[in-house]
């Protein structure tokens, strides 16, 4: 009676697992298949928000001197750029800074992290690594890779409008140069600053096999 009880409960076990690995898969299968890819000789580069926290606070995006819009939790941006290196930031109550170097024809995503602000929410950019070995564990790794791409499939794609690039025109110009000189200032001064490499694109799982 108990090696049945067992053995049903063995059963029960494994088809739970089963199960699991099934929507795990198609899971995965459902994001990969909704990133874009980029233009012949170019890169492409996602701005998401996976957390919630702050999710009324808009997050103003920049590739060194260009605007790219802002957006709230509920969205991210695509851009589509030349290789090569370049300085991300993002503007909220603090400016945080993203050294990049990006190889054509790949995918990269960069998560916006809220951070505890004194008025409102900070924001860290925090560029997505696509190797498990630099986790933790192999399920830090899969909830963050769960996490970044529910921020995408979840969400609306921003598209920057005319309001904001008039906005941009008029208010941006002293933002930019203020931002520009405090980052040369601290890199000058020693300042270590975060960065993507060219290897920390986005490979989904149908390109890995996987």
């Amino acid at each position: 009676m108990i090696k049945i009880y067992l053995d049903n409960l063995n059963f029960l076990i494994m088809k739970k697992l089963f199960a699991l690995l099934i929507f795990s898969l198609i899971f995965s299968f459902s994001y990969s298949q909704e990133l874009k890819k980029p233009s012949e000789g170019k890169s492409l580069v996602y701005f998401t928000r996976a957390s919630a926290t702050g999710f009324l606070i808009n997050f103003k995006y920049f590739d060194g001197d260009k605007y790219l819009g802002k957006f709230n939790h509920g969205k991210y941006l695509v851009y589509e750029c030349e290789p090569g290196k370049h300085l991300f930031w993002s503007k909220s109550e603090n400016t945080d800074f993203l050294e990049a170097e990006l190889e054509a024809g790949k995918v990269y995503i960069i998560d916006s992290e809220p951070q505890m602000g004194a008025f409102k929410a900070a924001v860290k950019l925090d560029p997505f690594d696509n190797d498990p070995k630099n986790y933790k564990n192999i399920n830090k790794y899969e909830r963050k890779k769960e996490a970044i791409l529910k921020a995408i499939s979840g969400a609306k794609e921003y598209t920057i409008s005319e309001d904001d690039l008039a906005e941009a025109k008029k208010n941006q110009e002293d933002l930019v140069k203020r931002s520009m000189e405090k980052y040369t200032k601290r890199k000058a001064e020693g300042e270590v600053y975060p960065t993507m490499t060219i290897n920390s694109n986005y490979v989904s799982n149908l390109e890995t096999g996987k």
